[in-house]
This record gives structure tokens, sequence and C-alpha cells, in this order.
């Protein structure tokens, strides 16, 4: 196995036990749980294959799932930010433009702010969306939404940042 491939492994493993075991148990201002786990799909190569990276976005909702006792919320939201990665990414970077390898690999700071802006949020839309499942929950599937994607995107920024790629 290349170094990659084993680095990948063990962000996916790490991510998902901290995110199980530590960051499910937080209860910011009383009920928001940060979701670091997204930082494994923003980080996730670029120009790798997508129909990996949707199957590796199912397993990672899968043992989120399973590990937390939640229904399959986990699922929904990694698979439908999978699924709609290539789209932000051309979105963010640019259609045009050549696309980076990474999301560590590139110097662009507002590209990766858009990303990020777009991505994260997309994510916990679905993922709440798929827990309240109510017309009547809107007002709180968006308080919701703002309020965790705030504290995900806060935390994975400063996450990103303590480990940035020396290539």
């Amino acid at each position: 196995m290349s170094s990659i491939t084993l680095k990948t492994i063990a962000s996916f493993v790490i991510l998902v036990l901290s995110q199980v075991f530590i960051f499910n148990q937080m209860n910011l201002l009383g009920y928001i749980n940060p979701m670091l786990y997204v930082l494994f799909l923003v980080h996730y190569r670029f120009d790798q294959n997508q129909t990996l990276f949707i199957f590796i976005g199912f397993l990672l909702g899968f043992f989120i799932d399973f590990m937390s006792q939640t229904g399959g919320a986990h699922i929904i939201a990694s698979l439908s930010a999978s699924f709609f990665r290539p789209f932000i990414i051309r979105n963010a970077f640019g259609i045009t433009a050549e696309l980076p390898k990474s999301f560590q690999s590139d110097s662009r700071v507002l590209n990766k702010i858009v990303f990020l802006l777009f991505f994260i949020p997309l994510h916990h839309l679905i993922y709440f969306i798929v827990v309240y499942f109510s017309w009547d929950a809107f007002s709180l599937i968006l308080k919701s939404t703002a309020l965790t994607a705030f504290f995900s995107l806060l935390l994975i920024v400063i996450i990103s940042s303590l480990f940035k790629s020396t290539k």
C-alpha cells in the first residue's frame, strides 16, 4: 500500500472514532454537536476516482450511524455531499482553471473558503432535513444547520490550519 492510502485509512479511522467518542458527546449551547468527520470529505484528494469517493462517503456515514446508533441520516448526508462535491469544486475553484490535486495543496484562500461555505452547510442541511423530516420543523432545521455548520466550519478551519501540507 502506498503512503497516501495509509494516511487516508488512518484519517478515516481517526475521524470516525473522534466523531463518535468526542464530538457526539459535546453539547455546545445545549444541543450543537460539531461534525468533524466532514473534514475527511473535504480533504479527500480532488483527483481521485469519484465512484470510489462516493462509496467511501457511504462507508463514512455508515460507520458514524452504526456507532452512534442513528437512523441513517449521516449516510444520506455523506452520500449526498460526496455526490455534489465535484459540482461544488467546479464552482468554487472555477471551471476553466486548473483544479488543485487536493484541498490542502491549493494556495487560493478565497476559493477554499467558498468551497467550505457551500460544502459544509449542504451536508448539514441534508442531515437535519433527514433527522427532523417535517415541514413543521423548518425553522428548527435552518437554525440547527446554521449553528452546527458554523461550529463545524470553525473547527475544520482550525484543524486544517494545524495540519497544513508541507508539499
